[in-house]
């Protein structure tokens, strides 16, 4: 896994494949020096070597070329430390040989990222043990070498120390070249980043106002709402006191009657503007709390009557906007109301069951009550102004509605409608 890491870095990192090419090169071309030195000196064999050495870092450019760059290294860090062993061995310590040894930490750090450490320690060991290997043969003499004359053995020294030092400047160049490049870059890239950060909070500056003038506008619009809930609510009771009042000079029961349910229509619209205008979102209101209310008017508008009628309530939680809300509250208006009416007229007792249930994004609403009840085939609907408004606020709802009733079996009346 690390040496896919190796791999996948070295491929990408085009600038450290380019100066290991250079490194190769300028050390095949000094190798060759040293093959013209050693055929001109006699030494046939150790010429040969010289230059298979040469020949070897030119290939580790030919592996580069190929992606083979795990190679490559291999046969660098092989070939330096072989040529540097035979070669001091062969000519001995003072010829200066040892001394590319020297250049080895940053052979290694040209080889590897400093973030390989693992790595670039490993290649430190490799040349520190061709050195303590060099320095023990030299010291107990366990090889002969080359007899050279002193003029000889000093211009090998001169020429190692000198080549050496290329080398060493040669990497240091790389390195100083490199990390000013990189300096570079990360400027650029930091003033790049100050630039964006820059836009980024004009950018946000902007935005913080254009929300804060959509949050005043929409504050605006729901303080415009509750106030348009509110008038409409109070037209309404000022509607509905009107209507009152004027039931008080009325003496013709059936048109008190008629006046007493539109008063009572005209409160359901007005206490469910009320529910609006009081709730938290102006979108929906939670129904519950508004059937409540409606009972509890209507059983007052009914108090004069002798009678005992309990209604019993099963509601879930279940939210109605506007649209839904209002055909609803008339609907459930006109079913209380008919059953007060009609339903328990000649009755002292009564009970009437509702319930409102929901099931994913449908409702189900069921009235049912114990009174005389009615044939609901043999009703008309050219008299029967109730009935016709509680199939219109069905049609509203877009519900699909069931109606059975038969005498003294009281009514049963299920609506289904799914919300919006």
């Amino acid at each position: 896994m690390g040496e896919m890491k190796n791999s996948s870095y070295i491929q990408t990192d085009v600038g450290r494949i380019k100066a290991i090419n250079r490194f190769c090169i300028i050390t095949s071309l000094m190798a060759s020096l040293y093959v013209v030195l050693l055929f001109s000196l006699g030494f046939w064999v150790h010429a040969f070597v010289m230059m298979v050495t040469a020949a070897t870092f030119y290939s580790c450019t030919l592996l580069n070329k190929y992606h083979h760059y795990a190679l490559s290294r291999i046969a660098i860090i092989t070939s330096t430390n072989f040529a540097i062993f035979y070669f001091s061995v062969l000519l001995g310590f003072k010829s200066g040989v040892h001394l590319y040894l020297y250049i080895s930490p940053l052979i290694a750090y040209l080889l590897y990222d400093y973030e390989q450490r693992k790595k670039i320690f490993l290649v430190f060991s490799v040349y520190l043990v061709t050195f303590l290997i060099i320095f023990y043969v030299h010291k107990y003499n366990l090889l002969g070498h080359l007899y050279l004359t002193e003029d000889t053995v000093t211009l090998f020294y001169i020429l190692n120390f000198a080549f050496s030092l290329i080398l060493c400047f040669t990497l240091i160049f790389y390195f100083a070249f490199n990390s000013t490049a990189y300096n570079k870059k990360l400027l650029g890239s930091n003033q790049q980043l100050e630039e964006q950060q820059v836009q980024l909070q004009h950018e946000i500056h902007d935005r913080t106002k254009a929300q804060e003038e959509l949050l005043r506008t929409l504050r605006e619009k729901e303080i415009l709402l509750k106030e348009i809930h509110h008038r409409v609510k109070n037209n309404l009771a000022v509607i509905s006191g009107l209507v009152e009042l004027q039931n008080f000079y009325i003496k013709d029961e059936k048109a008190a009657a008629i006046l007493k349910e539109s008063r009572n229509r005209i409160k359901s619209i007005a206490v469910l503007h009320e529910k609006f205008y009081e709730n938290k979102s102006l979108e929906r209101i939670e129904i519950r709390s508004y059937v409540d209310e409606l009972i509890y008017f209507i059983k007052l508008s009914f108090s004069n009557h002798n009678q005992e009628i309990s209604i019993h309530t099963q509601i879930d939680h279940i939210e109605l906007s506007l649209t839904e809300a209002l055909p609803f509250s008339l609907l459930l208006n006109e079913m209380i109301t008919n059953s007060y009416k009609h339903a328990f007229k000649d009755l002292e007792t009564g009970n009437i069951y509702l319930s409102l249930a929901k099931k994913d994004k449908d409702v189900i609403f069921h009235f049912k009550d114990d009174g005389c009840g009615f044939d609901y085939a043999c009703f008309s609907k050219d008299t029967t102004l109730g009935m016709n408004l509680i199939e219109a606020f069905s049609r509203q709802l877009k519900g699909k509605m069931s109606y059975n009733s038969e005498k003294g079996k009281g009514v049963d009346f299920k609506l289904y409608f799914t919300l919006s």
